[in-house]
């Protein structure tokens, strides 16, 4: 059995050998702003058949593993326990479904593996993200020159000698994918792994899984890009960037964000469908995008002022669409102001920040007076924290805007980074990229008109 370990390590080093070259090539000819050179070609061949030999091997061998040690989860826990009181990390690779469906568990200095199954970790990842809902897939251990799916209809067209053809709606320098580096950092007590059984259990299928997910929102949803990414970015921000100071050629594309009610009526949120439809995109996967906030109002709000009570989100659907929530279609913007009062009158004028106001409020883009007016202040020089809030919905077709994870999800349990505080970070890395092939498949509207 040692030696069928050792022989699946060398396999794994073998693969994401190979997988790391892979991505050199790429790397260069993206720098470079060109296709494969003849040799390069030879080579990206190469170590793709090679790797799909090295995924046969190691399916085969998790496949034994795990059927001669059904208790390899235990195995697993014993292994970092041991790891840990030894001071020593432990290696946790997720390799590619399809060409190896596994998760192997590794001690970095004694070079023995225990394989466990990616779903594991996978399913949960799914279930928590936007994908599920509109019925996409998130393909994972993607590699090389991935090409995006097109989920687009092409209409061939009739024309005359001479006469110039229409372009595609899809940029086709859009359809090959960029991958760059995800990561996340979880600490965890050694108090909470020495007395706490199924640790590894709850990091594998709740805690990383969560934590993808969160990080996969903030990139896709975000209204803003996330600090760090250069081709990470989603439709969203790029929609609130087009309405900033300097927008970018690639901002420009999108269409402009719209104003809504702060409490948007049913005709408002129906005008952005149809203004998403009349593009002439399919809108298969049409989903909106809001915070549970937004949905809650919606959920108590009519469709109609007057007569039988329908809401306008009912059975998790609006205008006939799904919904999907998330904390980061929501802006909160920070001011300060300085009270001046007399004559019996309040007033408040903007001033620098302090780390210690004597009020700090929340308010709507429309309600800032109102909760000033509520404070009833009677003295000067008082500082007040305005916390303005905007709530924004989105919508789109989810088919344009495709994902994925490549080469192999990497987790590293140190010992060491945290040892101050006497606590085991759980870092997870690996590559993933995400394209915008259609921005006219994409609104944005800021809930930002006062209510009538």
């Amino acid at each position: 059995m040692k030696k069928n370990q050792i022989n699946v390590r060398e396999l794994v080093q073998k693969y994401q050998a190979n997988c790391e070259r892979i991505t050199e090539i790429a790397d260069a000819c993206e720098k470079e702003q060109r296709e494969r050179n003849e040799t390069e070609t030879k080579e990206f061949e190469a170590l793709t058949r090679e790797n799909q030999l090295l995924g046969m091997r190691m399916q085969a061998a998790t496949a034994e593993y795990l059927r001669e040690n059904p208790d390899a989860q235990a195995q697993v826990e014993k292994l970092v326990r041991e790891n840990l009181k030894a001071g020593r990390q432990t290696e946790i690779t997720l390799m590619r479904e399809g060409e190896f469906a596994g998760m192997m568990v590794s001690d970095a200095t004694s070079g023995g593996i225990i394989p466990l199954r990616i779903q594991d970790f996978l399913d949960p990842l799914i279930e928590g993200f936007i994908l599920k809902l509109v019925g996409l897939p998130m393909p994972v251990g993607l590699s090389g020159d991935y090409v995006w799916p097109i989920y687009d209809i092409v209409e061939a067209t009739v024309a005359g000698e001479g006469v110039a053809l229409t372009d595609s709606k899809i940029n086709l320098s859009k359809l090959t994918a960029t991958p760059e580096r995800i990561g996340i950092a979880i600490p965890v007590t050694n108090q909470s792994i020495n007395q706490s059984a199924g640790v590894m259990e709850t990091l594998v299928k709740k805690v990383m899984p969560q934590a993808v997910a969160l990080l996969l929102n903030k990139i896709v949803f975000g209204l803003d890009a996330v600090s760090g990414a250069s081709n990470l970015i989603g439709p969203f921000a790029h929609i609130v960037a087009k309405g900033g100071g300097s927008p970018t050629s690639e901002d420009n594309r999108y269409k402009d964000m719209i104003n809504v009610h702060e409490t948007p009526s049913f005709a408002e949120l129906n005008v952005m469908k149809a203004k998403v439809l009349e593009t002439g995109i399919e809108g298969n996967h049409l989903c909106w995008v809001m915070t549970k906030t937004m949905k809650a109002i919606l959920e108590g709000t009519p469709v109609n002022s007057s007569g039988i009570f329908r809401p306008m989100i009912e059975d998790d659907k609006l205008c006939g669409l799904p919904v999907y929530t998330t904390n980061n279609l929501r802006k909160n913007v920070v001011t300060y102001k300085k009270s001046t009062y007399s004559s019996s009158t309040c007033t408040w004028a903007s001033c620098d920040a302090v780390t210690t106001p004597d009020y700090e409020v929340v308010c709507t883009p429309n309600n800032e007076a109102a909760v000033l007016a509520a404070l009833e202040c009677t003295t000067s020089n008082k500082v007040v924290k305005i916390n303005t809030v905007t709530e924004y919905i989105g919508l789109g077709d989810w088919s344009y805007q495709p994902m994925g994870m490549f080469g192999t999800f990497r987790f590293i349990v140190d010992p060491f980074s945290q040892a101050r505080k006497d606590a085991v970070d759980f870092v997870l890395n690996t590559d993933y990229a995400t394209k915008t092939l259609r921005p006219e498949a994409f609104l944005l509207a800021a809930a930002k008109t006062a209510n009538s």
